[in-house]
């Protein structure tokens, strides 16, 4: 049998399945070959990481993909039902039901779509937003039939864009989502920005600047902090090694942005939110 590795491209995403027996704690882990073997392999392993489990550590089943997917994060919609797999190989994003066993994988063509990266679902299970950071587009899908309803994008710029879009957050109480613009897949260009956009109609309303320099910040992950009134979301800087925070204006509807922390003053660095 071919070797592979397993790694973990999304952390901290647990899976509960229940039963009517007992609880299982597992978690879902995305693997590919490794690079030097002539034979690739990608799939998805299902491991129990109950400490009070007999199969603890134990990978319980695999469950195969397309080798040349390059699959990339795993996001689970609200009620842990479904689990969502991006790629970065194919224009394809793939569904599956974890109410039902055996697993089985649906894939959804998204021909829009190039270099999948984030996915976000409405706080009502309904909707979901996918940023494709290789087609500088945002697609709106049907979370109930699990189907692309709209490719949001904004052609040559303009004063609103989505270019290389990667992070993404909701908020349906202010009928929100936020994109950041990070970097051309290749690095060769990169952004500095934050793009919002009204999520019941996926209409682009504004792009805020969130970079202090005149070279690019690489906005890369935003994420809402829970609970907060009004509405505060935090983005991380890649390239800056900072941290910006925008804050809800009831008022006017609209978001306010600064830096709140530089990191490369500790000799640290930003990947993305926690």
């Amino acid at each position: 049998m071919t070797r592979f590795r397993l790694f973990c491209l999304t952390v901290g995403l647990l899976l509960f399945c229940w039963d009517l027996a007992s609880a299982e704690l597992l978690a879902l882990l995305n693997y590919e070959s490794k690079p030097n073997q002539s034979v690739r392999r990608e799939g998805i392993a299902i491991m129990d990481i109950d400490p009070e489990s007999s199969d603890f550590g134990k990978i319980l089943m695999e469950i195969p993909l397309p080798p040349d997917l390059v699959a990339h994060h795993i996001f689970f919609n609200r009620d842990r039902t479904k689990a969502y797999v991006t790629a970065l190989g194919k224009s394809v994003l793939h569904v599956f039901d974890l109410t039902r066993f055996p697993y089985r994988l649906h894939a959804i063509d998204v021909p829009d779509c190039q270099v999948l990266e984030d996915l976000v679902v409405s706080e009502d299970n309904r909707t979901w937003f996918l940023t494709c950071m290789g087609s500088s587009t945002v697609i709106m899908g049907d979370a109930v039939k699990d189907q692309p309803v709209k490719t949001i994008s904004t052609p040559n710029g303009g004063t609103a864009s989505v270019l290389y879009p990667h992070g993404i957050a909701i908020h349906n109480g202010i009928d929100r989502v936020l994109v950041t613009s990070t970097v051309k897949p290749d690095m060769s260009e990169a952004g500095d920005s934050v793009t919002v956009i009204e999520a019941s109609t996926g209409t682009v309303l504004a792009t805020h600047q969130v970079s202090s320099k005149p070279a690019k910040s690489a906005p890369v992950e935003v994420m809402f902090a829970p609970n907060s009134n009004p509405p505060v979301v935090h983005i991380t800087n890649m390239l800056e090694a900072t941290l910006w925070a925008g804050i809800w204006d009831p008022t006017t509807k609209t978001f306010s942005f600064q830096q709140v922390d530089v990191r490369h003053h500790r000799q640290a660095g930003v990947r993305q939110s926690v």
